[in-house]
């Protein structure tokens, strides 16, 4: 049996702004899918059944129980059947991620092995090995590391002091570059022995959070912490550009457990309802997909669209002569007629007037724009790679986090970005 997954939910998200003003970060869309749903997928369908929402915050935990409920319609969808429903932290002020490992392991009574899992994260490893790992060594911990190539910063993240046994001596967080003490970053993908209820339970207020205050405890204090590597696929979406690189990387074929029904045409997928509707315009011509698409259920696009590395959500509707290249559109957006994005996020429930232009490319790097949930652009709007818009009653608490700078106003929208003291 796999051992049960407790995921670590909490933060308010403020990074992804403005796709997290009205929803937790794990419940942004991800190619259809929240990115919880995402993760658990890929561990439901190597054989994880057991699945502990580890939640702090109203925002965070009746959002995520109205999504999952007991998890029965999830399970369903992936044609499981021997499975437990989904259990939540109950109403309780945790501390941090090993404050919330310590009460949920205590109120779950668990005995065993447990993964513990970040919700922003999106993981694709073969459980099987890591279970295997970690049984072999029997640690306290077994740490998921990625190791990074030469040409991929490091500085945000915590590297690995590994022996050539793969034991973890300490982390180093965000080191300089060429400080490293090696290119192995923490995945936050941890298997736990239930021997750390022990610890936990002496540590007790001192373990706040895993990476910060309970994995220096351990080892510190001589316990086995393992390091194992993975090959396969991961990714921290803590930001718009993660959001939109993660994907990218699953309209690919990245991610190898990513659920990709309804083929159409090689590297391309349409949900049949929406198929049924732009058939005749696809063999034409008069419709052009090019690369990876995803098109969602229930979507209209009309003559003269292009769509090129590209997902669209479901429900959406896409005018005449639209171009949408290199973005994600969520679900229920209405994209008008000659409207033309590049390397763009657009929320839910969303209206881009007539020939207006969002995002673009050979400028700001790998960033891209942001239309938050809920917003009318209005017609002829030109919306720059870096800046961001959300609803006009969202801009208190965007400016209050001193994060974004204010880029300008309309009737309904404030356009910002981030500012560049803080931009990764």
């Amino acid at each position: 049996m796999f051992p049960q997954v407790l995921a670590t939910v909490g933060g308010s998200g403020t990074r992804l702004y403005p796709l997290t003003l009205d929803q937790p970060k794990p419940l942004v869309e991800l190619c259809d899918t929240a990115i919880i749903a995402n993760l658990f997928r890929v561990l439901a369908s190597q054989g994880c059944r057991r699945f502990i929402l580890g939640s702090k915050g109203a925002c965070n935990t009746l959002n995520l129980s109205n999504y999952f409920k007991a998890g029965e319609g999830f399970f369903k969808r992936l044609g499981i059947t021997d499975h437990q429903d989904f259990s939540y932290q109950p109403l309780y002020d945790d501390k941090g991620s090993a404050d919330s490992l310590r009460y949920c392991m205590s109120y779950f009574d668990i005995k065993e092995d447990l993964l513990v899992v970040s919700g922003d994260n999106l993981i694709d490893i073969d459980i099987n090995s890591f279970v295997d790992f970690h049984r072999k060594h029997q640690p306290l911990l077994t740490v998921a590391l990625k190791e990074l190539g030469p040409e991929e910063s490091i500085s945000q993240y915590g590297v690995a002091r590994l022996d050539e046994d793969m034991r973890i001596q300490g982390f180093v967080e965000k080191p300089k570059a060429g400080s490293e003490p090696s290119r192995m970053i923490n995945t936050a993908f941890y298997l736990f022995s239930p021997r750390i209820r022990e610890v936990l339970a002496d540590m007790g207020d001192r373990a706040r959070d895993i990476g910060g205050d309970l994995i220096p405890y351990l080892t510190e204090n001589g316990y086995p912490v393992y390091g194992y590597p993975i090959q396969g696929y991961w990714i921290d979406i803590g930001t718009p550009e993660r959001l939109h690189q993660a994907a990218m990387d699953c309209l690919s074929g990245a991610v190898r457990h990513f659920d990709r029904k309804y083929h159409y045409q090689p590297n391309q997928w349409i949900h049949p309802s929406t198929l049924e509707k732009i058939k005749p315009l696809l063999d034409s011509g008069e419709i052009k997909l090019i690369g990876n698409v995803s098109i969602g259920r229930n979507c209209q696009l009309e003559k003269g669209v292009t769509v090129e590395n590209s997902h669209i959500g479901h429900t959406s509707l896409i005018e005449r002569n639209a171009e949408i290249r290199d973005s994600m559109i969520m679900s229920f957006a209405h994209i008008e007629h000659m409207v033309s994005i590049r390397r763009t996020i657009v929320g839910r429930h969303s209206t881009i007037e007539e020939h207006s232009v969002l995002g673009g490319e050979g400028v700001g790097g790998d960033s891209v724009a942001v239309i938050g949930e809920n917003v009318t652009l209005p017609p002829d709007s030109v919306v720059s790679i870096g800046a961001r818009v959300a609803p006009l009653k969202h801009s208190h608490s965007i400016l209050a986090t001193g994060r974004f700078v204010e880029l300008g106003t309309d009737e309904r929208n404030i356009y910002f970005a981030e500012k560049v003291s803080t931009k990764r």
